[in-house]
């Protein structure tokens, strides 16, 4: 038999069977258009973004915490940043309320007033009340000296303590984040070299997000740094956080809470597991002990 005769043989069909094949095809190519375009016609539902939240608050709530860094400690509700509260151990839905009622223009005048923030249930309240500690507002008095001046007695309001210049201090707010080094001169204690020192070590750390941490400012004496803070506000927005996902060891070693030990476990660890969305992951699998993961908290990012 010829190879002709073979091919043909096996490649001649019948009218049937071109028929089948020929729907076949069609449809075949319906079914790639349509895996096409069946999205342009898709419309996606809207997301309840308040549903959301509150079904994520109430499973953090309900889920037992893993994740050792989250504690209670003493704060003041009227002062508390958006930073710190991230690391205080409350259900996510107070702590947001919390934010939202001090943002209204609310203020806590007794231990007790917090019960009015919503979510605020009698089993958070019991185990926060004891870390509650508000401060009281004292007014200051001005010292009245009597002087006399012949038969007339005059009153003189003085104040001992302070000058003219020192008032016009006291009345001066600065906003740590953003002051320079002629600025930070103007608070009492605080020179030339102290100025430098304080800049630079906020520009070392990306920003402050607590007063506290100027006490790591190399020669900034305790009963300096507690004699300015009440001239001093802080803006957390402004503290530069870096992405843990992309960043390099020599990205993290560089910051002051890091070394390149630590660094390297970091990056280590995202290039092992993958994209990290989480960044309390890095305590849960020992990446960084508490301490450590606890200073460093808010210099980090997952997302951009």
């Amino acid at each position: 038999m010829r190879l002709s005769h073979i091919i043909r043989d096996y490649f001649t069909f019948s009218r049937n069977e071109r028929i089948g094949l020929v729907v076949l095809i069609f449809l075949i190519i319906i079914l790639m258009v349509s895996n096409q375009i069946i999205f342009y016609f898709e419309k996606p539902t809207v997301a309840d973004e308040e549903q959301f939240e509150r079904f994520r608050s109430e499973l953090n709530y309900q889920t037992p915490k893993t994740y050792t860094f989250l504690t209670l400690f003493s704060f003041d509700p009227n002062t508390i940043d958006s930073l710190a509260m991230d690391s205080l151990n409350l259900p996510v839905n107070v702590k947001k309320n919390l934010l939202k009622y001090r943002k209204s223009g609310g203020s806590f005048y007794s231990r007790e007033d917090i019960r009015k923030i919503y979510g605020m249930n009698d089993s958070v309240y019991n185990s926060i009340a004891p870390f509650v500690n508000i401060e009281s507002k004292v007014p200051v008095f001005s010292e009245v000296v009597v002087h006399r001046n012949g038969a007339n007695d005059q009153l003189k309001d003085e104040r001992s303590f302070e000058t003219k210049e020192s008032q016009v201090e006291s009345a001066h707010i600065l906003e740590i984040n953003s002051a320079s080094s002629e600025e930070l001169k103007t608070l009492y204690g605080i020179g030339d070299v102290l100025s430098v020192r304080i800049v630079k070590y906020r520009d070392l750390l990306g920003g402050f997000y607590s007063l506290d941490q100027l006490g790591e400012v190399y020669g900034l004496k305790h009963e300096t740094l507690n004699g300015i803070k009440p001239h001093l506000i802080i803006d957390t927005s402004m503290v530069s956080q870096i992405n843990i996902n992309f960043a390099k060891t020599k990205d993290l070693a560089f910051h002051p809470y890091l070394d390149w030990s630590n660094a390297s476990l970091i990056v280590d660890y995202v290039s092992r597991v993958g994209f990290v969305e989480d960044k309390n992951i890095l305590s849960s699998d020992s990446v960084l002990n508490d301490s450590v993961l606890r200073k460093v908290y808010p210099y980090l990012k997952t997302i951009k």
